[in-house]
């Protein structure tokens, strides 16, 4: 890539956006900031501090923890883009997915560089299955918690969507040719 592009990676937990977003990254070529692993030792204190156990998305964290986790990644990618470099983002980024106006704010942080949103979408049934196999404390607390186990609804900004079910290498080819196109 001559310009940098921002990428981001997102769908619900499971769904393959770590592995997805690795690869990717590695095909464009471009810097990967995965919430995961630039977050979450943080995190993790701070939600036993809070009293949320391992539960990184508990009412507790929402709000201003959520923002400042968020405000990590971004100025990760952004010292990355000022070098030239361009980035994976991998996050849920539910907000901004849900909302043309969070989105816009979003894409207004990075300014003249190209923000793209790849959704990873995989039936509730897989992504369930998924964090049961990978039994991580997050995972726990995320079954724990009352929430639905719907399918996750497809994003209301503009997206490229990946399908998780589908082999990493070749969905990560097939959007990496779209990216550069």
């Amino acid at each position: 890539m001559s310009a940098p592009v921002v990428c981001c990676v997102a769908g619900m937990p499971g769904s393959g956006k770590s592995s997805l977003g690795r690869l990717l990254a590695a095909r464009l070529p471009a810097a990967l900031v995965d919430q995961d692993t630039a977050t979450n030792p943080l995190m993790a204190q701070i939600a036993r501090l809070a009293g949320a156990g391992d539960d990184l998305d508990h009412p507790e964290l929402r709000g201003p923890v959520r923002r400042a986790r968020y405000d990590c990644l971004i100025d990760v990618a952004l010292d990355n883009v000022g070098i030239g470099s361009s980035v994976v983002l991998v996050a849920p980024f539910t907000s901004e997915v849900g909302a043309p106006d969070a989105w816009a704010e979003l894409e207004g942080r990075f300014g003249v560089v190209p923000l793209r949103l790849v959704w990873v979408a995989v039936p509730a049934a897989v992504a369930r299955d998924r964090r049961r196999r990978r039994n991580l404390p997050r995972d726990a607390a995320w079954a724990k918690a009352s929430r639905t186990e719907a399918d996750a609804p497809l994003p209301v900004v503009p997206h490229l969507l990946a399908d998780g079910t589908a082999d990493p290498t070749t969905e990560a080819d097939r959007l990496a040719a779209l990216l550069l196109a």
